[in-house]
């Protein structure tokens, strides 16, 4: 019996050794990865993963999750009121006007979403420590939710930016298309100093870095500039980053080749007090004629004004973007756009140099047969666009949930994980809700390539 045991001792060693180093056995001293930790850890890598949605303001409401609490799918964000001011000493009381943009969380009709990714990983995997199951599971789950998040918020940027600079299908290389974009912030009163950025897809990052690899910049600059490949993070007075989520507008066209004339009655357009989100006007056109979701329009001598002095800048007529798409067949057609066509009082944003029955209405980059699809970068301020985020509900019945919440990053990640004994896995979900809206979408500028 001795001799069997000495024999044994040192096979159950061995046995006992190799199975701690597969993962197989836990010992005394391991930990077992928390969900608590598992959340804050995603928590944190959505922060870092997101790209566009890392530049604007971001929202964060708690009461979503609150079990009991029927709010609705909606959150009304507000914006400052403005004011005309008035000379003199009389006093002249304003009314307060304090508008709000509502943001649909969960709805991707309404640019918004509750999105999640699903993975599922073994009891062994929880014998990891933070740092490789966060780079092995975490990270790449997490990667797609922050893509998704990133997705939509440029899908919206699109959709709801006016101002447009460039040449559809020609990746700009001259810094001024940027400087000019910039012009348009500057001119709509964007606040000075940090806070704009611009986000471009990988093409046109490698044609604006190769265009301006030989100008006179600081040695450090360029030097981080060829060997990343990427524009500065602080060059020509914004922040630049590459983004892969970068949406695509396919314009409108003509339905036969030849040129049509838009036009429309500016004599009673728009509203002369109050506000609005958007405006509906009433083209005429000569011949058969497409306008999608994204594309922008002109109207002649009706330009845009600074919101402060509410006065003209320059002599560009003030672009607007086609809210939904239409067809036309000759006659009459009605099209939503926005901004609305405000033209006095304290949201006055445009003024009527001249009006007409016809005025002329330029379609920008419209084509004759099939319009030209171009990507859309996009310079902003953070102030431009707002995400929401909520808490989604906690759940029982489950192994463990939790959830993981920022105030001040304004994000929110909910985490479920459930045990499954036929298969010793842990299958996992990693949740967002999230809702996007324009807040200032007069602060950013398309930039087309």
């Amino acid at each position: 019996m001795q001799r069997f045991l000495k024999f044994l001792d040192p096979a159950f060693r061995w046995i006992t050794q190799y199975m701690a180093s597969t993962g197989l056995l836990l010992q005394a001293t391991d930990t077992l990865l928390t969900i608590s930790m598992i959340t804050n850890e995603a928590l944190a890598v959505l922060e870092n993963e997101l790209t566009f949605t890392g530049r604007v303001s971001r929202q964060y409401d708690d009461s979503f999750g609150i079990d009991g609490a029927k709010i609705g799918d909606t959150l009304n964000v507000r914006r400052p009121p403005r004011f005309i001011g008035t000379s003199g000493p009389a006093l002249n009381v304003e009314d307060y006007n304090q508008t709000s943009i509502p943001v649909v969380v969960g709805s991707t009709a309404s640019y918004g979403d509750q999105f999640h990714v699903d993975v599922a990983f073994t009891t062994k995997d929880m014998r990891l420590s933070l740092g490789s199951f966060s780079e092995n599971v975490i990270t790449p789950a997490v990667a797609a939710v922050a893509n998704r998040v990133d997705y939509i918020g440029l899908q919206m940027a699109k959709n709801n930016t006016s101002n447009i600079v460039g040449t559809p299908g020609t990746p700009p290389t001259s810094l001024l298309t940027y400087l000019n974009a910039g012009a348009y912030l500057t001119a709509e009163a964007a606040p000075k100093g940090n806070g704009r950025s611009v986000c471009i897809e990988q093409f046109t990052g490698a044609a604006i870095v190769d265009s301006l690899k030989g100008l006179f910049m600081p040695e450090g600059d360029i030097s981080k500039q060829y060997k990343t490949g990427r524009m500065g993070r602080d060059s020509a007075g914004m922040d630049w980053y590459v983004d892969q989520n970068i949406n695509n507008q396919t314009f409108g066209y003509w339905g036969s080749t030849g040129t049509a004339t838009l036009t429309v009655d500016t004599t009673s357009i728009g509203i002369a007090t109050g506000w609005a989100s958007s405006s509906t006007i009433t083209l005429t056109n000569g011949n058969v004629i497409t306008l999608n979701k994204g594309d922008v329009l002109s109207i002649a001598n009706v330009l845009p004004v600074n919101p402060q002095n509410r006065q003209p800048y320059g002599t560009k007529n003030r672009y607007f973007v086609v809210n939904s798409t239409v067809t036309g067949v000759g006659g009459t057609i009605s099209v939503s756009v926005s901004p609305a066509i405000i033209t006095a009082g304290q949201f006055q944003n445009v003024s009527i140099t001249s009006t007409s029955a016809t005025a002329v209405v330029t379609a920008y980059n419209i084509g004759t047969s099939t319009g030209t699809t171009s990507p859309q970068n996009i310079l902003f301020h953070k102030n431009a666009f707002t995400c929401v985020m909520a808490d989604l509900p906690m759940v029982g019945g489950v192994d463990m949930s939790a959830r993981a919440s920022s105030k001040e990053a304004g994000m929110s990640i909910r985490v479920v994980r459930q045990y499954t004994i036929n298969n010793d896995q842990l299958p996992t979900r990693f949740d967002v809700l999230f809702g996007w809206a324009p807040l200032y979408p007069e602060l950013a500028c398309r930039v087309a390539a």
